[in-house]
Formats: structure tokens, C-alpha cells, sequence
């Protein structure tokens, strides 16, 4: 049976049933248009960004028909909960970043059936749930996939000398740091905001398509959580 997840919730654990797999969107990506005097047509510079997509689900449900709004009711709070991660059982080594999410009007079809639309705004990219793990360096050598935004787990003490493709981040580590390129902070693994303690250009730690060289100071143990993604 097709199912969707939110944050690995099947939605048939509230009785709620996708009518038909969603029509998936291409995302759109963006250019900054230019008029040039005296050439045909625009000039076009990539921006090389996506806008997000929307998806739309409908969803039906059946109830005792005393329980028809309470159960409606139900629905609508899971769904309006605060959800990260949308998944497709056809599809479940990807998820998508959930942004938003409206609920449609409820349709009683019958005095038992009820029937909705859900859209969901999402991240422009599809990411790997084995994305989501830290890795050692040495079984991360190749990017198959876009550029991604990973995490740096350092564990150590001291000052360290972070190297991506010829780029340097100095990182003074007291006993752990995690650097999130994603967000742009750096934190403890207990939570602890740790910025102060680290410089350098979040962005030349992006884990570009193909091969990257990373290194790291003797003395300090690595991990990279590599965030990997597709469009």
C-alpha cells in the first residue's frame, strides 16, 4: 500500500489514506535577467539556486459518522505539528525538507468519507537518508551527488587546522565541536554555541560533486555527516 511519512509517521497511523501518488515538480531554477542594448533576446546569469516546490496530497479518511469531525480535527493537528522531513514509500532512501504545510477544505463526500488536500512547501532538493550519518574521512573520497552542506565533527583539544580542496578553517576544539555549513554555526555536541571559536568561510567547506581533499590537524579525530542531495 502507498503510504506518506512525516518524520517517519505513516500517515495511515491517523487513518488517513493517499487517493493518488502526487505529481512531483521539477524545481525552477533561478536567473538574473539583464536587457542589453543592442542584442535580441536577455541575458540570462545563473544564479545556480532553486526556488522551493510545492507538492500536493490529497489524503481521504473514513469515520463513524458521530467522529467525523473529531477525527478531521486530528488530522489537521498532526499535520500543523512542526514536521522536518516528508517521505514517499515508493521512494524511501530520499526525503525532502519540509518548509510549510496548508491544509485544503475537507470534503464530505459521504457522511462518512471525508477527503483533503495537503500542500507541502518544500526544499528544493531531495536528500539521502544515508546522508544523515557521520563518516570517517577516508570512506568519503567521492561526491556522487550536488553540492551538499555537511557537518564537521572534530573531536580533540587545542587548536586544529581544518583543509578542504586548499581552503583553511582554524578551529580551537575543546574536547568536541560540530561546524554545520548548512546553518553557518558552530556548537557543541551538547548544543553549546561555539562560533567564537572557529574561522573561516563556511562556504569553502562544501562538499563539491566529484573528488574533495579534506585534512585535519594530528592529534584530532574527524567525522562528516555529508548531507548528501540530488535536484
Amino acid at each position: 500500500m502507498f503510504n506518506m511519512y512525516l518524520d517517519d509517521v505513516p500517515c495511515s497511523t491517523y487513518g488517513l489514506y493517499v487517493v493518488r501518488r502526487p505529481s512531483i515538480p521539477a524545481p525552477i531554477k533561478r536567473y538574473k535577467e539583464h536587457e542589453v542594448l543592442g542584442r535580441d533576446g536577455k541575458l540570462y546569469i545563473d544564479l545556480e539556486t532553486y526556488d522551493d516546490i510545492v507538492i500536493s496530497v490529497e489524503l481521504n479518511y473514513i469515520s463513524d459518522k458521530n467522529e467525523w469531525f473529531k477525527d478531521f480535527r486530528k488530522a489537521k493537528r498532526w499535520f500543523l505539528e512542526k514536521h522536518h522531513c516528508l517521505k514517499f514509500s515508493d521512494d524511501k532512501e530520499f526525503y525532502r525538507k519540509i518548509k510549510k504545510i496548508e491544509i485544503g477544505n475537507n470534503e464530505r463526500n459521504s457522511i462518512n468519507i471525508g477527503k483533503f488536500i495537503v500542500n507541502f512547501t518544500l526544499d528544493p532538493y531531495e536528500y539521502l537518508i544515508d546522508g544523515n550519518y557521520y563518516y570517517s574521512v577516508d570512506s568519503l573520497p567521492y561526491n556522487y551527488y550536488c553540492i551538499s552542506h555537511p557537518c564537521y565533527e572534530i573531536k580533540g583539544e587545542g587548536r586544529c587546522v581544518l583543509t578542504m580542496n586548499g581552503n583553511e578553517m582554524i578551529v580551537n576544539v575543546g574536547q568536541n565541536v560540530i561546524i554545520d555549513t548548512d546553518l553557518r554555526i558552530a556548537y557543541r555536541i551538547d548544543g553549546a554555541l561555539n562560533n567564537t571559536n572557529v574561522s573561516g568561510n563556511y562556504e569553502d567547506f562544501y562538499l563539491n560533486h566529484g573528488t574533495n581533499q579534506i585534512g585535519i590537524s594530528d592529534g584530532f579525530e574527524l567525522k562528516i555527516k555529508p548531507n548528501w542531495r540530488c535536484i
